[in-house]
């Protein structure tokens, strides 16, 4: 079999990173019970590996989706229409209703914004509570489609030095880049890109089930190490000047880590088929971002009325979990999964509509 047949025929999906997109919105969630007032269950470190799970999923998915398409109308219709149906509908909802609620309930709200707030948020360039991650996610998908275009006309391969020149100056000034900004995670985004390529191009077949399987338990028992404070321990990173966010976003070492965790969970294995590819889990990731959004309120509204009971904070916890998840299966049900039902066939029609140049200019390129 070629290797053009073997790429062709590799699924769309990948059951283990269904998975971990579920995981990576646990460790969010399990890292902000203290912050709802809840006791502690991972401190905020772990959220922060919890949203670079997510982008770097984010980066290889896109590019594992992508890059083995032509890049005409078609395909740049449905790119734009699945990411815009997909983020914005319950985006702008929760930003919306949390606006909504801060007005009613005011500054002890746990999602308070302002109206200057709500308005950058709606523009995609607020940084407040969970929203924040949203700008860099958005940056991406435009950066990801240049990227697409470099890569499908041959031009990135003739400016390779100028590109991997440009990538490493946006590491070595990334900090002075605010956190909203894609050159503030570009590592991370594109770590996940060429992951994909690695395996569409077939190479990850060369890897045993059980050597993955290895990995995978390193990397869990590093990610709880570092989550629980055993190693770094926060003396060791004040020790170095480094905070949390120097962790896990400004450490090379950390998303390189990261990325060999996500290559190994693309290989088929008894360990992750049990951990990360079970119904559960899988079902969790369909919920995953109704979840990211949503849990704050749930768990701290479910926190005040449990209160009222005297019910012991510690049990809480789980049935504030159990609520969050009920919410954003309702959420995904009721009005997430509708709105990209609705939204992706009309947008990536008025997309191609309004696309008349790239295809006339793409069309001269394969004549050429």
């Amino acid at each position: 079999m070629s290797n053009s047949t073997e790429i062709k025929a590799k699924p769309n999906v990948i059951p283990q990173l269904d998975g971990l997109r579920a995981f990576a919105a646990l460790l969010v969630v399990f890292s902000h019970t203290e912050k709802v007032g809840l006791p502690t269950v991972f401190p905020s470190l772990t959220g922060g590996f919890g949203v670079m799970l997510f982008f770097m999923l984010s980066g290889f998915l896109m590019g594992y989706l992508y890059l083995q398409k032509p890049i005409d109308r078609p395909a740049i219709g449905h790119y734009i229409s699945a990411r815009v149906a997909r983020i914005a509908p319950i985006y702008l909802l929760s930003v919306t209703l949390a606006y909504i609620a801060s007005y009613l309930i005011g500054t002890q709200f746990i999602y308070y914004i302002d109206t200057r707030s709500f308005l950058r948020l709606l523009a995609f360039s607020g940084s407040n509570h969970v929203f924040w991650s949203i700008p860099p996610e958005i940056q991406f998908y435009f950066t990801f489609l240049v990227f697409w275009y470099l890569l499908k006309t041959d031009r990135i391969i003739k400016a390779l030095p100028f590109v991997i020149l440009t990538a490493g100056v946006i590491l070595m000034v990334r900090p002075i880049f605010p956190g909203i900004s894609i050159p503030s995670h570009f590592h991370i985004f594109f770590l996940g890109v060429a992951l994909s390529v690695l395996v569409r191009n077939g190479t990850t077949s060369r890897i045993s089930p059980s050597f993955a399987a290895l990995v995978q338990v390193i990397s869990l028992a590093a990610l709880f190490s570092a989550s629980l404070r055993i190693y770094p321990s926060k003396a060791f990173i004040a020790s170095i000047d480094w905070d949390d966010n120097a962790v896990f976003y400004g450490s090379v070492g950390a998303v390189i880590c990261f990325g060999a965790f996500l290559l190994a969970s693309t290989v088929h294995n008894r360990f992750g088929a049990l951990v990360f590819a079970n119904p559960f889990m899988r079902q969790i990731a369909k919920y995953s971002f109704s979840l990211y959004l949503l849990h704050e309120p749930v768990m701290a509204g479910t926190m005040n009325v449990l209160d009222e009971f005297g019910i012991s904070r510690f049990v809480q916890i789980p049935i504030a979990v159990t609520l969050s998840l009920g919410v954003a299966a309702l959420s995904f049900h009721l009005f997430e999964s509708k709105m990209q039902d609705l939204l992706r066939v009309p947008l990536a029609r008025l997309i191609s509509a309004l696309m008349p140049k790239a295809r006339n200019t793409l069309a001269v390129k394969k004549q050429l």
